[in-house]
């Protein structure tokens, strides 16, 4: 009589890596929560940021651009946290990670528009909210990554390998998006008087913080050469450039309808949008049976 043994461990696949719950406790709620909390004021309460958020916009078309990019994040959160493995969830920690903190950075150079001393006051309140989200959400970022590093397993190769049509054109949007964020960024005074509306230095910076986060993860996206990996990527990139349209025709009156870099911003929304739904539809179950990998 003959026994049947297990096959061994080296002649097995390697397990995926999963997601630690230290990531998901410690970090994909709480960005959740906070990208909630900046949402709603942004978005829904375009017009009463000096009540209702950590500072006064200098228009309603800045605080509901802003409120599209923290909307985008609730959807690439959401999403994120259905994932089980760590190779499908981690550009949602490295991106909100860049974009807090250089949000901190944001904040330290305009701080006397922050109202730190009427902590009493709902906007004071919520100062100081924001204050200590961007102080401990980038080292908790780093943390997280650290124990994540230690989960057992692998990534294992790409699922939908990325082909020239999507990366080139995924190349050529981080540049754009990056080449917005520069000039808002070095010369937001400058840039004031040139931008799609009409700004202060502290949302010129502000709105490049979130142009440089989504340049960066197109870079990131590149990188990754993976379709099935950015799969919450593409519902956010449709979120963000569906918003910011909606704003703008909301807000039309305040657009520079005659300014050049108005149209270079209409036309990377409206590719963001194409991208969004071109890489969702990529990364269908379908899609990933005939020609981009297997699920």
């Amino acid at each position: 009589m003959t026994t049947r043994t297990s096959p061994s461990p080296t002649h097995t696949a390697a397990a995926q890596r999963p997601v630690a719950p230290l990531v998901r406790v410690a970090y994909f709620w709480p960005v959740l929560a906070f990208s909630i909390a900046c949402a709603v004021p942004l978005y829904l309460l375009s017009g009463s940021t000096g009540d209702y958020f950590a500072w006064q916009t200098g228009s309603a078309l800045t605080a509901a651009t802003l409120g599209a990019g923290y909307t985008a994040a609730v959807v690439m959160l959401s999403l994120t946290l259905l994932e089980r493995d760590w190779v499908n969830a981690r550009a949602t920690l490295f991106a909100p990670a860049v974009l807090l903190g250089v949000m901190l950075v944001v904040t330290v150079l305009h701080w006397d528009e922050f109202p730190f001393g009427g902590a009493e006051t709902g906007s004071g309140a919520y100062a100081w909210f924001w204050l200590g989200v961007h102080l401990v959400a980038p080292v908790l970022a780093l943390v997280v990554w650290l124990r994540q590093r230690r989960e057992p397993g692998t990534d294992g190769p790409p699922q939908a390998p990325m082909g020239p049509d999507v990366s080139i054109p995924t190349s050529i949007m981080g540049v754009v998006l990056v080449g917005l964020a520069v000039p808002l960024w070095v010369a937001p005074e400058s840039m004031a008087d040139h931008w799609v509306w009409p700004v202060t230095p502290l949302d010129a910076r502000a709105l490049s913080a979130w142009l440089f986060t989504f340049g960066v993860a197109s870079f990131q996206a590149v990188w990754e050469r993976d379709v099935r990996r950015l799969k919450a990527g593409f519902f956010t990139d449709v979120t963000l450039s569906t918003l910011g349209l909606i704003a703008l025709v909301r807000y039309s009156d305040d657009v520079r309808w005659g300014s050049v870099l108005t149209w270079v911003y209409l036309v990377t929304l409206v590719c963001l949008l194409v991208a969004g739904l071109t890489g969702r539809f990529l990364a269908l179950p379908q899609a990933l049976a005939h020609g981009r990998g297997h699920r």
